[in-house]
């Protein structure tokens, strides 16, 4: 079976050149939208319909919109075949497989962006560098319990995103958990600002009751 790309195997250049605002048309919908909102998939060999989220895997690419609910409807009406014009297989976990594999650039974006020295975290630093405006994309942990998020984001006029786990960007430094993290301006914040975007579309909401997630406190910058 084909083996998905990932970010890491493009640890030399992560963020490609090509223009992510292009326009393709998803099999769903059948409307055309900004790549930048879409998941590219392609056959493997044996048939199976395999997710390129970097967009470079060889082979004819079909569309679908980066939402949970757009890829479950293309694999349940088999609309994956109809495009493909083919006998193509889709996984019946194949939302939950991107879901995995859109945290899995998000954390590895964050650390080029460290590697980088192009991020800044924990709660004081993170509000330092926003009233100096050198923050372009903001994450709050999703499980955080939101009182110090809020402030930040009054503070903020820029991108947040409160999809990614405390513990999910603290592994991409090496932490148990971080809960307030920025990015500098530039290519990486954008690249991340994408990713960030398409997860959105594939996770819940960290709850859906109006209790607070469990052990959240335990998170500390």
């Amino acid at each position: 079976m084909m083996e998905t790309a990932t970010i890491a195997e493009t640890a030399g250049e992560p963020l490609p050149e090509r223009d992510s605002a292009g326009e393709r048309r998803c099999i769903v919908t059948r409307a055309s939208a900004p790549r930048a909102g879409l998941i590219r998939f392609v056959l493997g060999p044996d048939g199976t319909v395999v997710p390129d989220l970097a967009e470079t895997l060889p082979g004819r690419g079909v569309w679908v919109g980066a939402e949970r609910g757009t890829v479950e409807t293309a694999r349940a009406k088999n609309l994956f075949s109809r495009a493909f014009r083919a006998a193509a297989k889709a996984p019946a976990d194949l939302a939950d497989r991107i879901q995995h594999m859109l945290v899995e650039r998000c954390v590895a974006l964050i650390g080029f962006a460290r590697r980088a020295d192009r991020i800044v975290f924990g709660r004081d630093p993170v509000r330092a560098a926003v009233a100096a405006g050198q923050v372009e994309l903001l994450l709050a942990a999703a499980d955080s319990d939101g009182r110090d998020a809020a402030d930040l984001a009054a503070r903020f006029a820029g991108e947040r995103s409160t999809v990614l786990t405390a513990d999910e960007i603290g592994a991409a430094l090496g932490r148990s958990g971080i809960v307030h993290l920025g990015l500098k301006p530039g290519r990486l914040a954008e690249a991340l600002a994408r990713e960030l975007r398409r997860l959105e579309g594939f996770r819940a909401p960290p709850e859906s009751s109006s209790a607070p997630p469990a052990r959240a406190h335990r998170h500390k910058d």
